[in-house]
């Protein structure tokens, strides 16, 4: 009994060996997608809109990688047309900024707004991001809906209250 034992355990440990460790290979665990260029890393990239034409909040982390003090611009493409969006955001060195201006639960100050989304909640949509020393690099992000977890972005957006009390987040 106790060689078979040891038998199977060899014979289902050996299964991982020609198996990829998965915990190595790099991915996005939330909603947003990444983008890396030289001097910065932009996590959990992501557009929060009603879409049809509505106004959009660009949200997302800029983690500045080097020693000195960045601006990050970000636009957004769309049937061939590109639209800068505002303000433009400081990051400092070795250090992070928020591209949504959330300061507190509900609480924002300067937020890179859309003043439209030509697309729909769950389709994708280009983002430019450019840095002050001229690196630039673009991706497909998600547009989601101001709801579940995004539900303080209503306000912001100009609908709802973007009451906290039934937010996730």
């Amino acid at each position: 009994m106790m060689v078979a034992a040891l038998a199977a355990t060899a014979g289902l440990s050996a299964c991982s060996v020609a198996s990829p460790i998965t915990t190595d290979q790099p991915y996005d665990p939330a909603d947003g997608v990444s983008l890396d260029t030289e001097e910065v890393s932009v996590r959990d990239l992501l557009v929060v809109s009603q879409g049809n034409g509505g106004p959009g909040a660009v949200l997302g982390y800029v983690v500045n990688k080097s020693e000195e003090a960045l601006s990050v611009e970000v636009a957004l493409a769309a049937d061939g047309a590109r639209t800068d969006l505002t303000p433009i955001v400081e990051v400092p060195a070795d250090g992070v900024a928020r591209l949504d201006g959330r300061v507190a639960e509900g609480e924002f100050t300067n937020p890179i707004l859309a003043a439209e989304i030509p697309t729909v909640p769950g389709a994708l949509i280009d983002v430019r991001i450019t840095t002050s020393t001229g690196g630039v690099s673009s991706t497909s992000v998600p547009v989601l809906p101001p709801d579940g977890v995004y539900v303080n972005y209503a306000k912001l957006l100009g609908g709802g209250s973007g009451d906290a009390a039934t937010a996730t987040e």
